[in-house]
């Protein structure tokens, strides 16, 4: 069986490269190979996404391949939510928990320990499992389905007032913060924790915060653009970078955001 680790990201030798998703998908298809310079690094975000990927019933040999592709090229996993990331950070004392990447990464270690032809999903497993898979995505939808209702509120107020090009040049930075400060307010108060927002380092989420307000400027201007539920994690994982860190992604639309910003381009690891 694969052995499971979970190592801390803290100070390393080499530099980190936080990875989306689509990077182990594009070291199978033999289109990225692992560069040794740097470390390339998994979230649970993204490993998350992985879980919940119907590949399982669907390709399950191309499935067991991307997990060892995991295995094989990850330096240390981030473990925790983007939430709790930020939270730690910010807050040495907040207390974090791993259980539920550990699981995860013992239900990759189990599958990857199993020879294909030996993996038997009948009928009845191969449903429920692709029920679970949609079930653990819901939210991704929800919130999809909730942007997409704003966002269509918001072009019809742009067109019947300032117009696209005033509306571009606007400075959307505090209304991102709130948002930002809003959602975070909502986790800790399940988490019963409060943060002092006075303390709050913005400038550790950099990325975060200036891709947030290009992909809304392009969500709010451009004509039938509409939010996927695959948004959700890809705009949640650029959390997980900081300053000293490069981020890497194979989506056109979210290299191009990062590359058409002088602030900002120096984070995309090419």
């Amino acid at each position: 069986m694969a052995k499971v680790t979970i190592r801390k990201v803290y100070e390393f030798e080499k530099p980190l490269v936080i990875c989306d998703t689509n990077v182990w998908y594009q070291i199978v298809n033999g289109r990225f190979t692992k560069p040794e310079d740097v470390l390339l690094i998994p979230t649970s975000f993204s490993l998350k996404e992985i879980a919940t990927s119907k590949l399982m019933v669907h390709n399950t040999k191309y499935y067991q391949d991307v997990l060892k592709s995991i295995y094989d090229n990850c330096g240390p996993i981030i473990p925790n939510n983007p939430f709790d990331f930020i939270l730690n950070n910010l807050d040495a004392n907040y207390k974090l928990n791993d259980e539920n990447t550990e699981l995860l990464l013992k239900g990759f270690s189990e599958l990857l320990s199993r020879k294909v032809e030996d993996v038997v999903i009948d009928e009845e497993l191969k449903n429920k499992i692709l029920k679970d898979c949609e079930d653990n995505r819901n939210p991704t939808f929800e919130f999809a389905h909730f942007g997409n209702e704003e966002i269509f509120s918001i072009r019809k107020n742009i067109n019947t007032g300032i117009g696209i090009k005033e509306h571009i040049k606007e400075d959307s930075t505090e209304i991102n913060k709130q948002m930002l400060i809003k959602m975070f307010n909502a986790y800790c108060k399940v988490k019963n924790y409060t943060i002092n927002w006075d303390k709050f380092d913005w400038n550790q989420i950099e990325l975060f915060m200036i891709v947030t307000e290009i992909f809304f400027k392009k969500l709010e201007t451009t004509k039938n653009m509409k939010i996927s539920p695959n948004d959700l994690v890809d705009w949640f994982n650029l959390l997980y970078v900081t300053p000293k860190d490069r981020y890497l992604t194979f989506d056109d639309r979210w290299r191009n955001y990062i590359l058409e910003d002088d602030r900002i381009k120096r984070y995309l690891y090419i």
